[in-house]
């Protein structure tokens, strides 16, 4: 995982999901339910979904028409494929990542590693190792309304908001490329020697 600084933070009222739009895995639409249940009492806040929108048409349309009929087109956007992630990052304020599984989120590691606190689903695998509830960030239920209510906890209290984001940043500290690179050639060395 990329240890980044985080000198060019301009912190905007803003939850970002980096993930291709797929309904199977990513399921976008968790996220822009719960967005809905919450957009009365923050209407100053905003929703981006940065990915690649080509893996699934039809989904994607379905992530369009629900802004549609949500009216929230003032407030939820894609914005597409990034080469620059960091800058994503560095304006967000939270990482919300609704997956149904994963393998190893590295974009989730990636924004922890920028500092942001995320909210995911406890019952994901491995984002239900690299969250910690309650430390950098929340996991819940597995519906809308717990989803929403996560993320309202966050947007709601700045202090907060920073505390988990530091915490985070520090969790991914582990996942530097050095230590897992040492790591790597320690276990070659045994191998090769016989030694496991």
């Amino acid at each position: 995982v990329p240890q980044y600084s985080n000198s060019d933070c301009h912190k905007e009222k803003c939850i970002v999901n980096v993930a291709r739009i797929d309904g199977q895995t990513k399921r976008q639409i968790l996220l822009i339910e719960a967005f809905n249940k919450i957009k009365t009492k923050h209407p100053d806040w905003k929703l981006e979904f940065w990915g690649d929108i080509d893996y699934d048409k039809k989904y994607y349309k379905k992530c369009q028409n629900m802004i549609s009929h949500y009216k929230l087109s003032e407030q939820a956007f894609f914005r597409g494929a990034t080469n620059n992630v960091l800058n994503v990052y560095n304006k967000a304020a939270i990482f919300a990542f609704p997956s149904a599984y994963e393998g190893f989120g590295l974009a989730l590691t990636e924004a922890m590693s920028a500092g942001l606190p995320a909210v995911g689903c406890k019952s994901c695998p491995a984002v239900n190792e690299l969250i910690k509830d309650g430390e950098n960030g929340f996991l819940c239920e597995n519906g809308v309304d717990a989803f929403a209510q996560a993320l309202e906890k966050l947007m709601s209290d700045e202090e907060l908001r920073e505390k988990m984001g530091k915490a985070a940043k520090e969790d991914m500290k582990q996942y530097a490329p050095d230590k897992i690179w040492d790591m790597w050639e320690k276990l070659i060395e045994q191998v090769a020697k016989g030694k496991l």
